[in-house]
């Protein structure tokens, strides 16, 4: 039986209290409302502005866009061997902040799946102002139905979908591996991390090596 490698940089929730989080998610919105304002809209970009409308529509079952820091994701790319970890694929991708950043990094193919047709508008948008439309692919799908994810190694997750749902499509995800090989799973917000342990540990008999990175729960 192949191991399986857990590599987390999950972080204890420091006992202070509701106030604090609120005081720190009103702040990160102060400073992503600024970046939007200043430097993304003069350009015509939009990466930053939150999306919450699928949330509501799909009561609970598809999360809303919500961006990920670019220095944030820049140090989760920054702790990846590239040598087994070759083509991401953002699950959720929504404006395509995550694909954006990957573009600096030395991914062999860089993709995103998005359900919602006017977030793959804006991310489509954002990478032929930045020149990235020949570096990145959006694809408008939904995750459960995605046929193509026996092409990636190395799957981003931004807390997009319910417990269910997640369920799913790792399950997808595991079935449609062509080949043996490592596989990394980044998952930020880790809200169902038992869950993915418990589905990744199931497929180990199988003779797969996961490679599992998530990060800490903001």
């Amino acid at each position: 039986m192949k191991r399986v490698e857990v590599k987390s940089r999950k972080t204890a929730k420091e006992p202070k209290g509701r106030w604090k989080e609120v005081a720190n998610r009103f702040q990160r919105y102060l400073i992503f409302l600024g970046e939007y304002l200043f430097l993304e809209r003069p350009r015509g970009l939009d990466f930053t502005m939150r999306d919450t409308g699928l949330y509501r529509l799909s009561d609970g079952k598809y999360h809303g866009y919500s961006k990920t820091d670019e220095g944030h994701l820049r140090e989760i790319f920054e702790s990846l061997d590239f040598s087994r970890c070759r083509r991401l694929l953002d699950v959720g991708c929504g404006k395509g902040v995550v694909l954006k950043e990957a573009a600096k990094f030395p991914f062999e193919k860089i993709a995103g799946i998005e359900i919602q047709k006017g977030l793959v508008r804006t991310a489509e948008r954002n990478f032929r102002i930045l020149g990235l439309e020949k570096r990145i692919c959006c694809i408008q799908a939904d995750a459960m139905d995605f046929e193509g994810y026996g092409e990636y190694d190395v799957f981003f997750f931004f807390n997009p979908f319910s417990e269910e749902v997640f369920e799913s499509v790792i399950e997808r995800i595991l079935e449609s591996r062509k080949k043996d090989g490592p596989l990394t799973f980044i998952y930020h917000n880790p809200r169902y991390l038992g869950k993915l342990e418990e589905l990744l540990r199931r497929a180990v008999p199988g003779g797969m090596h996961k490679t599992m990175l998530h990060d800490k729960k903001l």
